[in-house]
């Protein structure tokens, strides 16, 4: 794992455990090189999905995406915590990682499921 701070690619695992759904691995690594210290997150990934836009582009998934839109979708009318979010997230994923063949999804059809 490459090392934000200076670059270095030899950095070591000091701590690893699980998270409290049991979906993702936290990593507390070290930099010998700027002796900095940094977290990974490492989720199980089953297969790659395509998007399919209104027009017609195919673009991979992207959680990060899906969660900056619930977040924004929700942070002026609504509290929503972020926990909760996770959790709908981690929902879409795993219901998303279910579905056999073909794996590219419309967007029509995810935005169904919210």
């Amino acid at each position: 794992m490459r090392c934000p701070f200076c670059g270095n690619t030899d950095t070591q695992v000091k701590d690893s455990r699980p998270s409290d759904d049991q979906l993702v691995i936290r990593r507390r690594r070290f930099c010998p090189e700027c002796v900095s210290r940094f977290t990974t997150y490492e989720r199980i990934q089953l297969s790659d999905l395509i998007v399919i836009k209104k027009n017609g582009d195919r673009i991979p998934f992207d959680r990060d995406k899906l969660s900056k839109s619930i977040t924004t979708a929700t942070r002026k009318k609504r509290n929503v915590d972020s926990e909760k979010v996770e959790k709908v997230i981690n929902g879409v994923v795993r219901r998303l990682e279910m579905l056999r063949q073909p794996r590219d999804l419309f967007k029509k059809k995810l935005e169904k499921w919210f």
